[in-house]
């Protein structure tokens, strides 16, 4: 599955593209990382789009770290195609 990736300036943003990098590297030891790192952002901000984004980062990033074919060759699921999908909602294009 292709996934494009573009630099955005929200902090829920930045955190879904490097996720989504990570996924895309195969690399599970960074993919755990960004996952925590999703995770331990701070929900409350001022900015009300940016709260919302953060909270379905987080949801998101949960879900993928019970998933337990996230890295798998070829892992064409319904739910990781719906995880990719909202993370690539939150990076915004250009």
């Amino acid at each position: 599955m292709q996934v494009a990736v573009q630099h955005c300036s929200s902090q829920a943003g930045r955190l879904a593209e490097n996720l989504l990098k990570a996924w895309l590297s195969g690399d599970a030891v960074r993919v755990h990382t960004e996952l925590a790192r999703s995770l331990s952002v701070p929900v409350g901000v001022y900015d009300t789009g940016e709260q919302e984004r953060r909270q379905l980062l987080q949801a998101v990033a949960r879900r993928m770290r019970e998933y337990s074919d996230l890295l798998e060759p070829g892992s064409q699921s319904p739910e990781l195609k719906l995880y990719l999908h909202l993370l690539r909602h939150l990076v915004p294009r250009n």
